[in-house]
């Protein structure tokens, strides 16, 4: 009886072992990416908006910000004005590297108020979701809408802690490591909330489309 035990712990043991070994072997082969364009590349042009300024940040913010590529463009359309900022990301261990809008507006000498979080479907085939964070900033008598969030290859998240949830199980699906940081902010001016947000959300309309095609894409 003992010796049937001890074959059968035996066969345990070697079973386990080659999970293991299949596991760490699929995480490897998972990791492996195609080397994809530019990210200014692969998501221009947006829709019909019209690229009106394309930014640049110098070294020691890009390094600070851990960085692997980045975009930050103006975009105009008929007299609405949008300004799009993507931190991209090509590993998992950068994941929240970025911070969260909040931090930085602050810390910048910016009064944030009217902060939320929702859900947006987009109108496309796919029915895209977005869950996105929000806020007003002003600073100076300028107020601008901001909505962002945290992106995990395919899903737009509203948090970092949810994005990190997010990117632990798509690395057990042998999923891409990619993730980025996307903030979409506008100009009140005298406008009112819900017409800029009606800009901003038109404009997620055109880019997120484009830009999940870009971060999925392996």
């Amino acid at each position: 009886m003992r010796a049937v035990r001890s074959v059968r712990l035996a066969i345990l043991i070697i079973l386990l072992a080659g999970t293991t070994f299949v596991i760490k072997d699929h995480f490897k082969a998972g990791a492996a990416t195609i080397a994809k364009e530019p990210l200014q590349q692969g998501i221009s042009p947006v829709g019909t908006w019209q690229l009106i300024s394309n930014f640049s940040m110098d070294a020691p913010i890009v390094e600070a910000l851990k960085l692997d590529d980045y975009l930050y463009h103006s975009y105009r359309r008929d007299k609405g004005l949008v300004n799009l900022y993507i931190g991209y990301y090509r590993t998992v261990k950068k994941v929240g590297a970025a911070h969260d809008p909040l931090v930085c507006f602050q810390g910048q000498g910016w009064q944030i108020g009217n902060r939320g979080n929702g859900e947006y479907v987009l109108k496309n085939k796919q029915k895209l979701t977005i869950q996105y964070s929000y806020m007003i900033a002003e600073h100076q008598g300028d107020r601008e809408l901001v909505v962002y969030w945290f992106q995990a290859n395919g899903k737009a998240v509203h948090s970092t802690q949810a994005q990190k949830v997010a990117m632990v199980l798509d690395k057990f699906s042998g999923r891409s490591e990619d993730n980025a940081f996307v903030r979409i902010n506008s100009p009140l001016g005298e406008e009112n909330i819900a017409t800029v947000r009606k800009r901003v959300f038109d404009f997620i309309e055109d880019f997120y489309p484009v830009f999940y095609s870009y971060i999925t894409r392996s």
